[in-house]
């Protein structure tokens, strides 16, 4: 099966909109700025206004351009006039380009990839991946972001990429987004065939794009980029993995352990009465969710639970103590209060069947090789109608098999992070429930893992005290031979963090 094209040649119009559209959370919460959902949907459509209107990278300042302002060029060696990255790219077999234009000194392109479904037969079914390109120059660094989802970047540059300048080039996670076989072989979505896809791309791309290649991704995606290296060790010079956790189960304990305490006793006695107060709530609060939204789970009062039971861990994840005081008292507060407060900082369209259409192959993933975190269905007991789903009640996709959980893949990952790794930057945030999950660097070789105090699942190197950025910054440099630029926080964008119920 070749690359499938949809809409003619804008297909990545629709990998770039495709998830701005689904429920998204920045946990870079401040005073100022309103909230985890107020850095949703309004910011993602003027990103993608910016994308698709004019081209232009939201944030560009401009750096890295030259005296022209013009686009660098991949040249020869030989005195020969340099050929147009354009041309060379379209030169990749299997690499369908488009043109998308570009700002300041950074070009942008439109990718799609033919890749094996099965890495292990090239010569069998394939599928189109989509990627997304923000060109500086050949011989400029180059950043690979591993997705875990569908592409939440497009064509904004991450931290690493700001950080040196960089070339970035996202990759869409296999069976996510536009990057599905057709028809989906499940047990195909392995950590193994993902590393494959990411090998290949580095080995195709790598004759043109010639600088030195650092792999980065945040959350699912950070735990991506670990195991491609795990794989494919020598494919790029380092790895800065964020909030990136590793389960050792289905479910893992560890994680109820973390929220149990986190922040303050009287913050998280509050976060517990929300629970159960809107759970005797729950006929008057469901009444507001409309019920056909909420088929996947098998009813709007199943989802309503479900989105109950996330409360402290999400809140923990995206907003931290300074969200604290927004903790309704009960059971003095309203029935707004309350539905406001979950809705805000959980999301019941994370429980809709919208979202559990497009988080399905994680699902799969969790239940497979992944392993999740577990929620306290104990203390609710009392009060819960339906309990929770499983991983096998309507989360997985349409028509794949229920896959029996292998702890195997996992501990081979740590064994390999601990003993055999090198040159790896791990970031967490203090209060962020995945940090539980933390990778333990061990004897790996000129690596680091860092915490942000007070940080959630939004923490960045530049959220690091100075003396600890610096020594990220270092490696960076002596990883790259690059020398990593001194940006305002500010300039820095937040990450792109789908929000979705563990389970």
């Amino acid at each position: 099966m070749g690359v499938k094209r949809m809409n003619g040649d804008r297909w990545l119009a629709s990998a770039v909109l495709l998830p701005l559209a689904i429920t998204l959370a920045i946990g870079a919460c401040s005073d100022d700025a309103g909230g985890p959902e107020d850095a949703g949907h309004e910011r993602y459509d003027a990103i993608a206004q910016d994308i698709l209107e004019d081209g232009g990278e939201p944030g560009d300042d401009g750096a890295g351009e030259g005296e022209d302002g013009g686009f660098e060029e991949a040249g020869g060696e030989d005195g020969t006039a340099p050929e147009d990255i354009r041309t060379l790219l379209a030169r990749v077999p299997g690499l369908d380009v488009i043109d998308a234009g570009g700002a300041g000194s950074v070009r942008f392109f439109e990718l799609r990839y033919e890749q094996p479904v099965d890495q292990a037969e090239p010569g069998g079914a394939t599928f189109g991946q989509s990627m997304t390109l923000a060109f500086v120059a050949a011989d400029a660094p180059t950043v690979l972001m591993t997705e875990g989802y569908a592409n939440m970047w497009g064509f904004e540059r991450a931290e690493p990429a700001l950080l040196l300048d960089a070339n970035q080039l996202v990759v869409e996670h296999r069976f996510f987004g536009l990057s599905v076989p057709d028809p989906p072989d499940w047990t195909k979505l392995d950590i193994e065939q993902a590393a494959g896809d990411h090998h290949r791309i580095v080995e195709a791309l790598r004759p043109i794009l010639t600088g030195p290649w650092v792999s980065t991704g945040y959350s699912k995606g950070g735990m991506t980029a670990v195991y491609h290296r795990r794989f494919h060790p020598d494919d790029v010079v380092g790895t800065v993995a964020y909030v990136a956790p590793i389960s050792f189960g289905a479910p893992d304990a560890r994680y109820l352990a973390f929220v149990d305490a986190a922040g303050e006793p009287d913050c998280r006695a509050r976060l517990a009465a929300v629970q159960r107060e809107a759970l005797l709530r729950g006929d008057a609060l469901r009444a507001r969710l409309d019920p056909w939204r909420f088929t996947r789970l098998g009813g709007v009062e199943r989802a309503f639970e479900s989105v109950v039971l996330e409360v402290p861990f999400t809140f923990w994840q995206y907003a931290g103590t300074t969200y604290c005081g927004s903790v309704p008292v009960v059971p003095g507060a309203s029935d707004d209060a309350l539905f406001s407060f979950i809705d805000r900082f959980v999301g019941f369209d994370s429980a809709g069947d919208a979202d559990m259409d497009w988080f399905a192959p994680y699902y799969y993933q969790a239940r497979e090789q992944l392993g999740f975190p577990d929620v306290d269905r104990e203390s609710l007991a009392d009060l819960l109608r339906t309990g929770a789903p499983s991983l096998e009640e309507g989360v997985l996709p349409a028509g794949a098999p229920v896959p029996a959980y292998d702890p195997a893949p996992m501990a081979d990952i740590a064994r390999w992070v601990a003993e055999d790794g090198a040159r790896l930057i791990f970031v967490y945030g203090q209060w962020d429930p995945w940090t539980a999950g933390a990778f333990e660097t061990g004897a790996a070789v000129d690596s680091f893992r860092f915490v942000v105090a007070g940080g959630t699942h939004s923490s960045q190197l530049g959220d690091l005290p100075a003396a600890e950025q610096a020594v990220a910054h270092e490696a960076l440099e002596r990883w790259t031979g690059v020398h990593v630029r001194a940006l305002p926080k500010a300039s820095i964008p937040a990450p792109r963090l789908p929000r979705h119920p563990v389970f």
